[in-house]
């Protein structure tokens, strides 16, 4: 992913602006498409064939790269088949769920802070990889690297994973049926704070690197240290925070990251020394450890019965953040300055601490019913 800018912009000779739009539609497909399988996944669709076909589409998708080099079609292509993988990564947090249920080990959380640090390990070994195969094989090497990866996980749930297709879904199936997000601010209002919060932390990743070398006079080293710090602390993080998650609620746990975060781009705000950018990635670490651990156990315990679709709506918010963080990020830094970008950042977690404040006027009961 690190690598596609580049590619398109200097290999396919593509502007900027319209690999911007290429991403952003490649990303509303893959939300449409995800909700669609999510809930129908969840009315009896056999998890582990949605799994193995989405990540079969993803391999099919970066072949793309492979065999086609005119844009236009390849932006077809790609829209098609990225969006046809998308439910790949719901679908995985959906079977962990179950899985976990099955073995009546009840500490949701602390799975899904596991299975989330491996999410983060990935993204630190990934990039790393990618560097070694594009300095010897070039852009094929990347791609063709991209695709024996996806393989080689349809291989694993062709061989490994269980079918759940003998899951009793008759009563839940009623429950799924009659479920209307936007009918639901018990379950809506969650969602939107996810998308506030990967909004501030997409914006604000978009503008870290040139904040850096452009306001506080650091090097390109500076950068690769901070990247590296944050996402060192990020999976030890998400292990104590499953820990924490059997002592106390999500929302609380949503909270004090939420307040985390905003102290986090407080002190952005008024650093004017690299040193204070350095420190301050302790607490960017929890923050973000908070909001990709525990943000999705927060949206499947409000809907036990369908974590399909929960896990989906965890996937959508992180991805709608994305897109409006790119696109919102970058137009404020350009307009306004890196710094005023932060400030926009706390402003959306101010908001996010609101809305958490409010969410608690819900109580689990009422929630247990609606899901």
């Amino acid at each position: 992913m690190p690598f596609l800018s580049i590619y398109f912009t200097e290999y396919l000779g593509v502007p900027v602006a319209m690999f911007g739009i290429f991403l952003a539609v490649t990303l509303i497909a893959g939300i449409w498409i995800s909700l669609l399988i999510g809930r129908r996944s969840d009315l009896g669709l056999n998890r582990k064939n949605i799994y193995l076909i989405s990540t079969l589409c993803s391999a099919v998708a970066y072949s793309g790269y492979l065999l086609i080099e005119d844009f236009t079609i390849l932006f077809i292509f790609m829209t098609i088949f990225t969006a046809l993988g998308a439910p790949g990564m719901p679908q995985l947090f959906a079977i962990s769920r179950e899985a976990v249920k099955k073995s009546n080990f009840t500490d949701y959380s602390f799975a899904n802070s596991t299975l989330r640090s491996a999410f983060s390990l990935g993204f630190i070994t990934g990039p790393l990889i990618g560097t070694l195969l594009i300095a010897g094989l070039g852009f094929k090497g990347i791609f063709s690297g991209t695709i024996g990866v996806f393989l080689l996980v349809a291989l694993l749930i062709f061989l490994f994973l269980k079918s759940n297709s003998n899951l009793e879904r008759t009563n839940d199936q009623m429950k799924v049926k009659s479920f209307r997000l936007g009918q639901n601010p018990k379950i809506l209002l969650p969602f939107l704070i996810l998308i506030l919060m990967y909004t501030a932390h997409w914006t604000s990743s978009l503008n870290t690197a040139l904040f850096i070398t452009n306001n506080l006079g650091g090097s390109t080293s500076d950068v690769g240290l901070v990247s590296s710090i944050c996402a060192a602390l990020e999976i030890p993080f998400m292990i104590m925070l499953g820990i924490l998650s059997s002592k106390y609620s999500n929302r609380i746990l949503m909270m004090s990251g939420a307040i985390i975060g905003g102290a986090y781009y407080l002190i952005i705000i008024i650093s004017g020394a690299m040193w204070q950018m350095l420190a301050a990635q302790i607490l960017l670490a929890v923050f973000v450890a908070v909001i990709s651990a525990i943000g999705i156990s927060y949206i499947q315990d409000l809907l036990p019965s369908m974590p399909g679709y929960a896990s989906t709506l965890y996937s959508n918010s992180s991805t709608i953040g994305r897109l409006i963080g790119s696109l919102v990020g970058g137009g404020l830094a350009s307009v306004l300055g890196y710094r005023y970008s932060f400030i926009f950042c706390f402003i959306l977690i101010f908001i996010s601490i609101i809305m958490l404040v409010v969410s608690g006027r819900y109580s689990e009961n009422e929630t247990q019913k609606l899901a």
